[in-house]
């Protein structure tokens, strides 16, 4: 049998990552603390992934143990864990791109790694328009966010591409968060209050925290894993390369879930067969929605003693509950499982090769290293990305082909629907 045509091919990935996401949202929408669970280690990968493609090399490990100890120090490190912080607000709250485009798009441009980002403001607010437009005509969480992070990557002249990104995550958080809205769910319409309220002053650990957002898709992860992949979404070999890792990502979200849900299940059994005054049954809950903690956050969230706090962590820990990182006797740090798992990623002390330092490429896979920059490549990719009229030319070749593919989807459904009317008009 002849292999599909490419608008096919397209229609048919294109279905299948929504099919996906649709399994994910679903799961995340019976259960949102579970979702808060996932996104919570997401959030941080995502943001040191979109760092590194921006050529600052930082891993997990290096942004939240920086708070707790004085060995990273390094500038790489200091630079990367700043930047992976100002993401980390933008993605805690992306803020509602529907009703407050130009706020929106203005905190994902100041969160980004941008040279003179009051050089660009005119820019920004060029955007506000093509990003609102995409959002109201989209037919897919999906392609309502690659249409609106292009829109935005063409009036700034891909001079952001970690904003891109942002841009791309807070539209389908949006557009997730859209249905609940017109639905009038009470409670659905309010996660994106306070957008970056009161995180100045945290750092990454603590804003891993009470994650109040409704993104599934993970675009840096997606281009990272397994190899390093240009963020060039208004291309066609962009948007492929986007939607086979994209749809890979969603794969191993599914396996996550099981594995996040079997954690809170054994962490309840264990608190369940505790007395009824136990407070470990507590622990349990801050823990699902902050994954990390110390004895002093655990004595300010429950109002019990620095004994009592203490006693309640190993109990905790030897349950399997958290685990703690930290190998010292003072002023220790527990996370849940999930959460150690990611932070055992760090850095080598040193940055120089050969100097016993622990390889980056070691520890992940596709986060780059030597050689050009994450910047450099996606130039090499796109030789006119200064000239906006290229890139909407390019847009409009790559989003073509989706409305192609959508258009026979269209077609093929209404002549089921026909096959299916005369069906039911046929007589007995």
């Amino acid at each position: 049998m002849e292999s599909a045509t490419r608008p096919d091919r397209l229609l048919l990935d294109l279905l299948a990552l929504e099919s996906r996401a649709a399994r994910v949202e679903g799961a995340f929408a019976a259960d949102p603390e579970l979702g808060r669970i996932w996104r919570a280690g997401a959030a941080l990968s995502e943001a040191c992934r979109s760092v590194g493609l921006e050529d600052i090399h930082v891993l997990e490990g290096d942004v939240v143990h920086r708070a707790y100890e004085n060995r990273a120090t390094e500038a790489e490190t200091a630079r990367g864990t700043e930047a992976v912080t100002a993401l980390l607000r933008i993605l805690r709250r992306p803020g509602d791109l529907v009703r407050d485009t130009d706020g929106v798009l203005t905190r994902c441009w100041r969160a980004a790694a941008v040279i003179d980002p009051d050089g660009r403001d005119a820019e920004i607010g060029a955007a506000t328009a093509p990003v609102a437009r995409a959002l109201a005509e989209a037919p897919t969480p999906f392609l309502g966010a690659l249409r609106a992070a292009t829109a935005f990557r063409i009036a700034t002249g891909s001079a952001a591409p970690s904003a891109d990104r942002l841009v791309f995550m807070a539209a389908e958080h949006a557009l997730r968060r859209a249905p609940r809205r017109a639905a009038g769910r009470r409670g659905a319409a309010r996660p994106d209050e306070g957008a970056g309220q009161g995180a100045e002053g945290e750092g990454a650990g603590a804003l891993l925290g009470h994650i109040a957002a409704g993104w599934i898709l993970l675009p840096s992860i997606a281009l990272s894993e397994g190899g390093f992949r240009a963020w060039s979404p208004g291309t066609r070999p962009g948007l492929e390369n986007l939607m086979r890792g994209l749809g890979a990502e969603l794969d191993r979200t599914l396996g996550q879930i099981a594995l996040l849900r079997g954690w809170r299940t054994q962490a309840r059994a264990a608190a369940a067969r505790r007395n009824a005054k136990s407070r470990l049954r507590d622990v349990v809950t801050l823990a699902a929605d902050e994954p990390i903690l110390t004895a002093a956050r655990l004595r300010a969230a429950l109002g019990v003693s620095r004994r009592a706090a203490f006693t309640l962590i190993d109990e905790a820990a030897g349950a399997g509950i958290l685990t703690c990182v930290t190998p010292r006797t003072r002023w220790r740090v527990w996370v849940r499982p999930d959460m150690a798992a990611r932070l055992a990623m760090r850095r080598g002390r040193t940055a120089g090769a050969g100097q016993g330092g622990v390889s980056t490429s070691d520890l992940t896979e596709g986060v780059p290293q030597d050689g050009p920059g994450a910047d450099a490549a996606d130039r090499a990719g796109e030789p006119a990305h200064r000239d906006a009229e290229a890139l909407a030319a390019r847009e409009a070749e790559a989003l073509a082909a989706l409305d192609t593919a959508l258009a026979r989807a269209d077609a093929l459904l209404a002549r089921y629907a026909e096959t299916g009317t005369r069906r039911k008009d046929r007589p007995e």
